[in-house]
């Protein structure tokens, strides 16, 4: 009985920061900034890497640059592609951290190569003008471009919706 119980409080400690992740996105898209923030605060605080992620956009928005960039830190740590993208373009602009190019393009390929669509752009247009650091390669940019278009939903017929 015992060992069920402690199997229960497991399953409700892991579920946890994924519930109040949810309730945390509904009340943003609600337009509830205050209640999203205090709900991801302690999922986020746990390193729970979509809740890091979330909260560190809503303090960006807020010009809390810092406190974003280190929770974006953190999530890009557990490879959460949304962070990734983020902290990369922080370093690209220079935004809450040191302006760096090639750590910029560090970030943006490791999103892109976890199948990040928004990075594999960044990645064409880079390869395709010549952008932080590389040299214009059509080959590269065909590859990504590719790899976008394979992630995207094919489009419906005329007439369909």
């Amino acid at each position: 009985m015992l060992a069920v119980l402690l199997q229960c409080s497991v399953a409700a400690a892991i579920a946890a920061p994924e519930d109040d992740h949810r309730r945390g996105l509904e009340a943003y898209h609600r337009g509830d900034v205050a209640t999203a923030m205090a709900v991801l605060r302690a999922p986020a605080m746990a390193g729970h890497a979509p809740s890091q992620s979330l909260l560190a956009f809503m303090l960006d928005r807020g010009d809390f640059v810092e406190d974003a960039a280190a929770l974006y830190r953190q999530a890009a740590a557990q490879d959460d592609t949304d962070a990734l993208y983020a902290l990369a373009n922080f370093h690209l602009t220079g935004r809450g951290v040191a302006k760096d190019e090639k750590q910029a393009l560090a970030l943006f390929s490791k999103a892109a190569e976890l199948g990040h669509v928004p990075s594999m752009q960044v990645l064409v247009d880079a390869h395709t003008r010549g952008l932080m650091g590389l040299s214009v390669d059509a080959v590269q940019a065909a590859r990504w471009r590719a790899r976008v278009a394979a992630l995207q939903p094919a489009p419906s017929p005329k007439g369909r919706p």
